[in-house]
């Protein structure tokens, strides 16, 4: 079943609130929040004291990530005060629109008294648009000017995929994720992370996903891309907090398995134009050779798959879960390392041969002696050498014994090509 909800976000949300809290002599007289989608979100708290306020910190860190950091809102000392910042400029990384921000304030007086403020969050919400919901399993997404009908059509697929998706990667209860739909390329241009000039023209990605944030974005609705984004995001889960970083190609393989619409190439018709699997750790390269990564990944999972079975892939998930390289969790689940896996898929397993035994009467060359055959063609060779440098010699020196008749019209030793 699944929830359709229309919800519509203010341009700019703000909220302030009157606050009883207090530390000391220090007191809490409001807090404002305002979201101006992109690059603003302002916070601002308005406190006041009998000692007069020296310093106030902002604590913040943004939901799924367990580290905190700190920032100094602008203000004046004084006895009361009200101190502002725009947190999208303290945040060094890239913030996808939907990020959740946990924070609080931290205010000290000059005499000392320190007041913790109680945590708040806010959302890094895009307000160029009048968004709407629906629910489906774990997933919200959001979305605009989408025909309901369409909405529907697709959330009703959605269903029946995350919850294959789910039994997979052996998820009993997903964490809630969160999927932002753009309407048109032009709107993802401010949303989307920066890509490179050509990527960007070529129109290379239609989505990205975040795990350490449970979100993603995506262009269009529709079934396979938010299918194919969901599944980055639950892989995360499946993998937890022990996981060493997932090899790109085993993320971007699985998220394209499990969209049933796409088409799977061989690795007979794919080996020779792609690279091995181990260098394949990061998504690089030209719009090409991108795409061609992404038919590589895809037909390796698809084999693994296929060929060894669903359980087994299971237990891979899980040996990488406890924070295995991948080499030796392929090596424990299924006998060989990311290279034996290149092999197999490729169709050339990989084996050790042995010389052939020598038949009766048969030569059996010794390597460490040069054939009788070579020895014989280098003497002939070197013979006729020195013949030819024998027969040229002797005609130079001849002409030079004879007289000259016309040397003004004959050719130079160097110009006459019978001795060249």
């Amino acid at each position: 079943m699944f929830l359709l909800l229309s919800v519509v976000f203010l341009v700019a949300s703000s909220t302030a609130s009157s606050v009883s809290a207090a530390g000391g002599d220090i007191e809490i007289v409001s807090t404002d929040e305002s979201v101006n989608f992109p690059g603003n979100m302002d916070l601002s708290v308005t406190a006041e004291g009998d000692a007069g306020i020296v310093d106030v910190r902002l604590y913040y860190h943004t939901v799924g990530s367990r580290i905190w950091t700190y920032a100094y809102p602008d203000f004046v000392p004084a006895n009361r005060i009200t101190a502002t910042l725009n947190l999208t400029g303290e945040v060094s990384t890239y913030l996808p629109p939907g990020t959740e921000i946990e924070y609080y304030y931290e205010i000290t007086d000059a005499q000392g008294n320190v007041l913790q403020t109680e945590l708040a969050l806010v959302e890094y919400e895009d307000t160029r648009f009048d968004w709407d919901e629906v629910k489906v399993g774990p997933l919200t997404l959001r979305y605009y000017d989408q025909s309901g009908a369409v909405v529907r059509s697709v959330a009703k697929k959605l269903e029946s995929d995350l919850a294959r998706l789910q039994d997979v990667l052996q998820i009993e209860q997903a964490d809630e994720i969160k999927g932002v739909i753009y309407n048109k390329r032009s709107h993802t241009l401010d949303a989307f992370p920066q890509q490179s000039r050509t990527t960007t023209e070529q129109q290379t990605f239609q989505g990205f996903a975040f795990p350490e944030r449970s979100i993603f974005l995506g262009l269009g609705m529709e079934r396979g891309l938010i299918l194919h984004e969901s599944a980055h995001l639950l892989l995360g889960q499946a993998m937890g907090d022990n996981a060493l970083p997932t090899p790109a190609w085993l993320d971007e393989g699985f998220a394209s398995y499990m969209d049933p619409s796409v088409k799977i190439f061989s690795g007979e018709s794919l080996n020779s134009r792609t690279n091995p699997l181990r260098v394949m750790n990061t998504v690089t390269g030209t719009p090409h050779s991108i795409g061609t990564f992404y038919q590589k990944s895809l037909s390796v999972v698809a084999f693994m798959m296929d060929r060894f079975g669903e359980a087994q892939f299971q237990r891979l998930i899980t040996e990488l879960g406890k924070g295995s390289t991948m080499d030796i969790a392929l090596t424990r689940v299924y006998g060989f390392d990311i290279d034996g896996l290149d092999a197999r898929w490729a169709g050339d397993i990989a084996t050790k041969r042995t010389a052939e035994p020598s038949s009766p009467g048969r030569l059996t060359p010794d390597p460490e002696r040069p054939s009788p055959i070579l020895l014989f063609n280098s003497w002939l060779l070197g013979g006729l050498i020195l013949l030819v440098l024998g027969a040229v010699s002797i005609r130079y020196v001849a002409s030079k014994l004879r007289p000259e008749r016309y040397p003004k019209d004959g050719l130079q030793p160097w110009e006459d090509p019978d001795l060249w």
